[in-house]
């Protein structure tokens, strides 16, 4: 609670150049008073705002606040671009809803529009507050229009002597980055609150913003049955030390207590992964590992870390990946798994490479998320479809849960009968079954990421299927309310009436012990070369 009221405090401190320079009788902006509760993870948004010159307001959410720059010519996807990012002061959590004009006179007169917004993940183990300190800030965006790795940094002091705070906003090289983008990226330019341009934004009309920081929403209502189970306790009995793997703080609360599921602790996740290791292992195994990490739980920071550790816990090796200096982290072992709890990671997201190969596909994910206003049975009744298209073409997929709130179909690859394929055919084929699945139901699919375009419709996402690409494991834990888990399914399970919040830390051990999901999995690995050329037969 302490930690909480400093945070509180620092905000309201922060806050004070924000409310000295606006009138809150004449505009519309938010004063700031309204309390707005922390997330899951933590929140960012960029506002399109049509004040002296055209800019583009990024935020982000930081003890409280929105940390702000003002990016003089809008984000670009091309890594090869430095865009100056101005600092400016701290603005309320509240001002991420806002959308309208600020009028005439009023500091930063103009129309404002909530351009993209979604969820942000600071990279590696420096506190936020000493990266910003330090000048280099980086971060993962999972916004509409922003997804992957950026990087904020600082500038040296103008030697003209600006008191300005200059940093680069720059797109890091990943599978979402766009070289020689020409700024297409800003030509997307409606909101994501309300589907509005600048104009119908100016003049009033149009639909009203849907709230983002004031939305209130949550999961619904879980079976309370399923959340009453205890964890499955395994071999490890000491408090303190789970496969010889010392537990620090083992009652540290990861997970805080929900209406229908008790506090998770970190003994409870070390548990946990030893019991499931074993079944899980074999997906991790050989392959560059991403993880989530939450040392205070996912009430305090929450950071995606790729690179391996300064302390490397055993059975956690390093290993080089081409095309990138630093070595990544790699788990081969259950011990390695507890030990990576004793690191607070929650979750584990593998790169979808055969092992020990990252240049060959070792798996097809089809990751199908739904927009609003979607309800489960449907993404039940796309995850069936896209089984028998891809049965169609020779391939076994097997499904799971997210841990979230749509699922994944997933296909094993057999690398040694796929010789020649690579992760570029992968991807075009992973394309082209979801480009074909999105032109047959139009009204059902749809292959791109516009978060507007997405309402009442699945957004059939094919970009994991990339070299450096990741998706969540099975059986991984999510950084979300509720210690909810990814789980592998048996297709008679994928029907109508399914509930993927009944699958939590506490109930999954029980039910995979018992489960027949995905056990011929292995034996599923099938040709991708001969899955094109069924493909392309197809087409003609």
């Amino acid at each position: 609670m302490a930690r909480s009221g400093r945070k509180s405090e620092r905000s309201r401190n922060t806050l004070l150049p924000y409310r000295a320079k606006r009138d809150f009788t004449r505009t519309e902006e938010p004063s700031g008073a309204q309390n707005v509760r922390p997330g899951s993870y933590p929140r960012f948004v960029i506002q399109k705002h049509d004040a002296t010159r055209l800019h583009y307001d990024l935020r982000l959410e930081i003890d409280g606040a929105f940390k702000c720059w003002a990016v003089t010519r809008g984000p670009s996807l091309d890594p090869g671009e430095k865009r100056l990012a101005v600092e400016v002061e701290d603005h309320p959590l509240d001002y991420g809803d806002f959308e309208g004009t600020i009028p005439k006179g009023e500091y930063g007169g103009g129309t404002v529009m909530v351009w993209d917004r979604g969820f942000w993940l600071p990279e590696g183990d420096k506190p936020v507050r000493d990266a910003l300190r330090d000048g280099e800030l980086k971060l993962v965006l999972a916004g509409s229009k922003l997804q992957g790795g950026w990087v904020l940094v600082r500038m040296k002091r103008d030697r003209t002597g600006s008191k300005r705070n200059n940093w680069l906003f720059i797109k890091h090289r990943d599978i979402y980055a766009r070289g020689g983008d020409n700024d297409a990226l800003l030509k997307q330019d409606r909101s994501v609150a309300s589907d509005r341009t600048m104009a119908e934004i100016a003049k009033g009309t149009g639909r009203a913003p849907e709230a983002f920081m004031l939305d209130g929403r949550r999961r619904g209502k879980a079976d309370a049955i399923w959340h009453s189970q205890p964890i499955e306790k395994p071999r490890s009995q000491d408090a303190t030390a789970v496969l010889s793997v010392k537990i620090s703080n083992p009652d540290r609360v990861l997970w805080p207590r929900t209406k229908t599921n008790p506090a998770t602790t970190k003994r409870d996740l070390a548990r946990y992964l030893e019991a499931i290791g074993p079944w899980m292992i074999g997906h991790l195994a050989g392959r560059p590992c991403s993880v989530v990490r939450a040392p205070d739980g996912i009430k305090g920071e929450i950071f995606f870390q790729r690179h391996a550790l300064q302390r490397t816990p055993e059975g956690v090796t390093e290993v080089e990946v081409g095309g990138d200096r630093k070595p990544y982290i790699q788990i081969d072992s259950v011990e390695g798994l507890v030990g990576m709890a004793q690191m607070s990671a929650l979750e584990f997201h593998p790169w979808n490479s055969a092992p020990d190969a990252t240049d060959v596909p070792g798996r097809l994910v089809f990751d199908l998320d739904p927009g609003s206003g979607v309800a489960f049975d449907d993404v039940v009744a796309a995850a069936i479809e896209l089984r028998g298209r891809l049965e169609k073409l020779g391939l076994v997929p097997f499904c799971k849960t997210t841990g979230g709130k749509g699922l994944h179909v997933t296909v094993p690859l057999d690398p040694k009968r796929s010789h020649g394929i690579g992760w570029d055919e992968a991807k075009m084929f992973a394309q082209t079954v979801c480009a074909q699945m999105a032109h047959d139901s139009p009204d059902r699919y749809l292959i791109k990421m516009t978060r507007s375009l997405r309402r009442r419709r699945i957004f059939l996402d094919y970009l994991r299927n990339d070299r450096m690409a990741t998706a969540v494991a099975p059986l991984s834990p999510r950084a979300r309310p509720g210690a909810l888990v990814s789980m592998p399914l048996t297709w008679g399970q994928v029907r109508r009436g399914l509930d993927p919040s009944r699958f939590t830390l506490r109930t999954v051990p029980k039910l995979i012990a018992r489960s027949e999901a995905w056990r011929d999995y292995d034996s599923g690995a099938r040709s991708l070369k001969d899955a094109i050329r069924r493909l392309v037969g197809a087409k003609r």
